[in-house]
């Protein structure tokens, strides 16, 4: 008679293949257990290669732990609130052999021994996220994270640090040889430091971020050094900075993402000079005008993703954005002076459009949501929040979005929600309906729309008891100070 066969006896491929389906939770905490063969499996590099541990706020150091026990080919680990560093830091070393990725909050306390004891056992650290330690610590930290060989990616997370001490950049800058990406974060350094390290990292950087103070000569070296940055982040909190400067942006022209905050933008987009950028978030940036988006719309024609709040942008500065064919992500937000024919630009010309938030823009009326709809069949993401002159009969629009799956009406007093029965014959597939102070909303509506559609998350103005300060977080820190 043939042998009697089961899954445990299938072979390495085929568990492979049904392991990769799995949580990261299931890998570490059940299937590795169930025998001796299927732990080898669940231990093989190509599981793991893409997974990351974030371990969730109620998650207990000592789960933390346990779960780093059984992770022995973990490559990527991200504790998502402030943990015990010193036994967190112990486990991981002790039994993750090969892990490439690491971040640490600012909320974690972490000494240079601690980090000694990473370098050691993780030499070929490809990602670090770190906090910048008090100021006695810090050039020694500095040299500590410099001999890291491996290291393409560094963030600096922020932890509210209120002196950095000066060469702190140029210890990193003389190490990390392979550096690529540098996120300086809200920490505020030395602007000759800043300096240094772009002359020295300037030329191998492809992405780069900073968030405080930069003085108008380390923006030109900035610009002059960086030629070959595909990714800025960059905010400014240099009150005299002189606007004409932000022309400079012009010359990296191989830029795919670009974000300014609190910057005046000129046209620097003129002779299609960032024609390669394909996501745009001008946050903050309070003179943007119908001219300026212009720029931007007839020189920039790769764009995904465009995100901007102009009170001086009108309808004409909307007329070319059918230029930007592949425009998949726009949220123009309280652009109060917009109306419905902006709209009509929009639905006419992005018919790749799947998330559009046009919250808080006032002059807008449901016949904006009529153009948007017929012409973005792909959309998913609708958010018109704020916007007074909404009615129930928006509705009757939206459901010509068949595939959307997130609706925001929220703070529309207008809408009763006489409509909202029609929600599961025609969205299908929404899974989320923002309704946050829409105070006129009959209830029973709500009511009825759960009982049809159940795992429908319904966001409601509802006033909660229960604290909104995590007791795992709120604990670790009042541990620090006992």
């Amino acid at each position: 008679m043939a042998c009697r066969k089961n899954i445990t006896d299938l072979p390495d491929e085929l568990l492979l293949e049904i392991f990769s389906n799995l949580s990261i939770e299931d890998l570490a905490l059940s299937v590795q257990h169930v025998n001796a063969h299927w732990k080898d499996v669940t231990q093989d590099d190509s599981l793991w290669k893409d997974q990351l541990f974030s371990p969730e706020y109620k998650m207990t150091d000592k789960e933390i732990a346990r779960h780093l026990m059984n992770m022995p080919a973990l490559r990527a680990f991200c504790p998502a609130r402030g943990t015990n560093t010193k036994n967190i830091i112990h486990t991981m070393c002790k039994y993750c052999r090969d892990i490439r990725h690491i971040e640490f909050k600012g909320s974690h306390k972490l000494t240079n021994f601690r980090l000694q004891q990473i370098i050691k056992k993780y030499p070929h650290l490809e990602t670090l996220h770190i906090p910048v330690p008090k100021e006695s610590d810090q050039l020694c930290w500095a040299v500590l994270v410099g001999q890291f060989q491996n290291l393409t990616t560094l963030n600096f997370t922020y932890n509210y640090v209120d002196t950095v001490a000066d060469g702190i950049l140029k210890a990193i800058a003389e190490g990390c040889p392979v550096l690529l990406h540098l996120d300086l974060g809200q920490t505020i350094f030395q602007d000759g430091d800043v300096q240094y390290l772009l002359k020295r990292k300037g030329k191998q950087l492809l992405s780069f971020s900073v968030r405080r103070y930069i003085s108008s000569i380390t923006h030109r070296l900035l610009t002059d050094c960086c030629v070959n940055l595909e990714n800025l982040w960059y905010e400014n909190s240099n009150e005299y900075f002189p606007s004409t400067k932000i022309q400079f942006l012009s010359k990296l022209s191989k830029l795919h993402n670009l974000t300014l905050s609190y910057f005046d933008v000129p046209n620097i987009f003129k002779n299609q000079a960032l024609s390669k950028l394909i996501n745009l978030d001008l946050f903050g940036c309070t003179d943007l005008d119908d001219t300026a988006l212009t720029g931007i719309l007839t020189n920039c024609p790769q764009l995904k993703s465009l995100n901007f709040r102009g009170e001086r942008i009108s309808d004409n500065g909307l007329q070319h954005i059918g230029n930007c064919k592949n425009l998949e992500h726009l949220r123009m937000y309280a652009s109060s002076s917009l109306t419905d024919k902006s709209m009509e630009y929009v639905g006419a010309g992005c018919p790749n459009l799947k998330h559009l938030d046009i919250g808080g823009c006032s002059g807008l009326t449901n016949k904006s949501t009529e153009y948007v709809c017929i012409g973005c069949q792909k959309l998913r993401y609708l958010n018109i929040e704020s916007c007074p002159e909404m009615t129930d009969a928006v509705l009757e629009n939206i459901f010509r979005s068949r595939k959307l799956e997130v609706l925001v009406l929220a703070c529309n007093s207008q809408l009763l929600g006489t409509n909202f029965p029609l929600i599961p014959s025609n969205l299908i597939h929404l899974t989320e309906l923002d309704v946050w102070e829409c105070v006129s909303v009959d209830e029973k509506y709500l009511h009825e729309l759960h009982v049809v559609m159940p795992n429908l998350k319904v966001i409601r103005h509802i006033i909660s008891e229960e604290p909104d300060v995590d007791l795992g977080d709120a604990t670790f820190f009042i541990s620090q100070f006992t």
